[in-house]
């Protein structure tokens, strides 16, 4: 079975992400952001983890609860279990398919911190490409707080693909 063609990029970004863990040290994943209590690379791998994982649940009971999640878990914690979390996403992410995508969703999301929810229509093409941008988005994060750490994250992590590879002049 051909591998759907939006999922492509959301298994590239996962690798990418493994292959970023791969190379720092467990006191770097955990190490809050600065002048912070919270916000480590490990938080924002959890909250991308957890949101891939929203969506492939979502594939089997169509809905998608992106603010229903844990905090401090493992993944938070631990490198090896974000590594793992990534491979066992990745393994049920290469089982979607192109007529899957076009799968209706309701996404439920929380609009005030009393804990009000609003259910709306998607679809899991949607949210798959809302994952990817969510993912991307929290890259650029996690790059910008290794490089506030004197750490080489590459020219490309965290940038989205629309994102001129050249810096483009600012007007004046």
């Amino acid at each position: 079975m051909p591998l759907a063609a939006p999922v492509q990029p959301l298994l590239a970004l996962l690798d990418e992400m493994r292959q970023m863990i791969e190379r720092m040290d467990d006191d770097t994943y955990t190490l809050p952001a600065p002048g912070r209590t919270c916000g480590s690379v490990g938080g924002h791998v959890r909250h991308c983890l957890d949101h891939v994982g929203v969506l492939v649940h979502a594939a089997r009971t169509g809905i998608c609860e992106y603010d229903r999640r844990r905090r401090g878990t493992d993944v938070e914690r631990c490198r090896a279990a974000a590594i793992s979390q990534i491979g066992r996403l990745c393994e049920q992410l290469v089982a979607f398919d192109d007529a899957q995508l076009d799968d209706p969703l309701l996404v439920e999301t929380q609009i005030d911190p009393k804990g009000a929810m609003i259910l709306t229509r998607s679809s899991m093409c949607r949210e798959v490409a809302f994952v990817v941008s969510h993912t991307i988005h929290h890259n650029a994060i996690v790059a910008q707080l290794l490089r506030a750490r004197g750490d080489d994250v590459g020219d490309r992590f965290g940038l989205a693909p629309a994102t001129p590879r050249e810096p483009v002049p600012c007007a004046r």
